[in-house]
């Protein structure tokens, strides 16, 4: 296990990159994390050092494929920092070296709160304390070149890969929606590329926003009422270029926009 000292080293250096827009070439210190738990202890590190207020939490490796690539057999769990969350239309200028990975992401806006406890949430308990569901644009990317190669533990430690958080207008009465057979296409250019549906998130977005809620209650942190629950991806990752204008097409649940300028 690294210790405490490698720890702060880690986080300090990933904010670093992270606010001043910079990839690094290597993993601070020169060592990636050798698991999850070295990944969450640097993820922990950064959250106490940043001083950038949380406004949300993402779910990350929520299919098999993703899961398999990353050499684990669980999803995983990452704040979103409150700057990098941004309503759509948006303008994004990341580092020309970035990945610019977008994912097209069903999120939650949370009602009430879900505070941590012994009893697992349902799914029940959760969709009810969400105030409206969005679709959104994950933009993921990671502060150490090459970082998506190192596995789970190392995605984990650099901010669980995000980059920020798109989301569109929401929807209050979406509980009986079918999300699991939600299409979603990605166009680029205004050229369509791919498409995903909810289905490829633990099989229902619902099961994720479920997951993330007792991750963080196993964790002692819980979820808060307002913050935001973003559930994976629908359809892999697809970087785009430096100046490309995407836009996300959720079908009668709107659109969301994004262009990355220079």
């Amino acid at each position: 296990m690294i210790d405490a000292d490698a720890i702060a080293q880690a986080a300090e250096a990933l904010i670093e990159a992270r606010t001043a827009y910079r990839v690094l070439d290597r993993f601070p210190g020169g060592v990636f994390p050798a698991d999850i738990d070295e990944g969450y202890a640097i993820l922990d590190a950064i959250a106490a050092q940043i001083a950038i207020p949380i406004g949300g939490w993402k779910a990350a490796l929520t299919n098999d494929a993703i899961m398999r690539k990353m050499k684990t057999n669980a999803p995983a769990c990452g704040p979103l920092f409150q700057p990098y969350i941004r309503p759509a239309p948006a303008n994004l200028n990341l580092p020309a070296e970035s990945m610019r990975g977008i994912e097209c992401e069903f999120a939650f806006r949370m009602a009430a709160s879900l505070p941590p406890r012994e009893q697992p949430y349902t799914n029940a308990q959760t969709a009810a304390a969400v105030a409206t569901l969005h679709p959104a644009i994950e933009v993921v990317d990671t502060r150490v070149k090459n970082g998506m190669a190192h596995g789970a533990g190392a995605l984990i430690a650099d901010f669980c890969a995000n980059a920020a958080l798109v989301y569109g207008a929401g929807l209050e009465d979406w509980a009986d929606l079918d999300l699991a057979s939600h299409a979603v296409t990605l166009h680029v250019d205004g050229k369509a590329v791919v498409t995903g549906v909810g289905r490829e998130v633990l099989g229902d977005p619902r099961n994720a926003l479920t997951w993330v809620a007792n991750f963080l209650s196993n964790r002692g942190k819980g979820l808060k009422a307002g913050e935001w629950v973003t559930t994976g991806s629908t359809m892999g990752i697809y970087p785009v270029p430096v100046g490309s204008v995407v836009t996300a097409d959720f079908g009668t649940l709107g659109t969301v926009d994004i262009t990355f300028t220079a």
